[in-house]
């Protein structure tokens, strides 16, 4: 091979080499599923100015919602860009043939129950360690909120049990705080899940204990544990995104 040819050919390597890119996209909060992400390559023509395949529909690839999505030229791509193209490069100042890799993370699935509403309990959350009762409160109608975000999803409060099994019975119910008390809440008001905890401050710390039992089962079904070191409320808010997701996972089948 003439020198011209090897300074052409590797003046063509790092020109597919300095092609390499990744573009990255996150949802904040959101829990990934286990596994590999999702890949798929995607295909343009004349440096992607004319699409060669079908778009990803993540609605159908992820049913549950999307944690991350990346789009890549890998080596792989560049060196496919660079084996197909030869002078066209030159002549069109593109490659004719430009293949990415997409990758797509799913979110972890949610609690689902054969297409219908799922129920969910929210209990006051119990205050510990100097955390007012109006903070507990609040916190505890944050998550209430975000869990309502979740599509099929329906979701009881204090005041929505109180309005369906009265003040009284209310009272004797939201006092309990072993599992086969909580097992008779859910029971008695069709629940799918009832989540309960406590928040407390330890030093510096703000930590949030939450549990999802499931009343069918009388056990739990999900848990939150977390040591927020230095931070405030608003730290519990930023990650209450996460903390729903992990509350409504499924639990792995054993």
């Amino acid at each position: 091979m003439s020198r011209g040819a090897v300074r052409a050919a590797a003046a063509l390597a790092a020109l597919a080499l300095s092609g390499c890119y990744t573009i990255r996209y996150e949802r904040r909060g959101v829990s990934p599923e286990p596994g590999a992400p999702r890949e798929r390559w995607q295909h343009g023509v004349l440096g992607g100015t004319i699409p060669a395949s079908r778009p990803v529909k993540l609605a159908d690839l992820c049913p549950a919602g999307v944690a991350a999505v990346e789009n890549q030229t890998t080596f792989a791509n560049a060196l496919g860009q660079l084996l197909t193209s030869f002078g066209a490069l030159a002549v069109l100042h593109a490659p004719v043939w430009e293949p990415t890799t997409v990758r797509v993370t799913c979110a972890r699935p949610t609690v689902t129950r054969a297409g219908r509403t799922v129920k969910i309990v929210v209990l006051p959350l119990a205050p510990l360690g100097g955390v007012p009762d109006g903070t507990a409160r609040l916190l505890g109608d944050a998550l209430a909120g975000e869990l309502r975000r979740r599509p099929g999803v329906s979701v009881l409060t204090q005041s929505d049990v109180q309005a369906l099994l009265g003040l009284e019975k209310t009272r004797q119910m939201l006092g309990c705080t072993d599992a086969g008390c909580m097992t008779e809440i859910g029971g008695a008001l069709g629940a799918d899940r009832v989540i309960h905890g406590s928040l407390g401050r330890v030093g510096e710390s703000l930590v949030v204990n939450l549990s999802a039992l499931d009343p069918k089962r009388g056990q739990a079904a999900a848990s939150v544990s977390q040591r927020l070191r230095g931070a405030g409320e608003e730290a519990f808010l930023d990650g209450l995104p996460s903390v729903a997701d992990a509350l409504l996972a499924e639990p792995a089948a054993r």
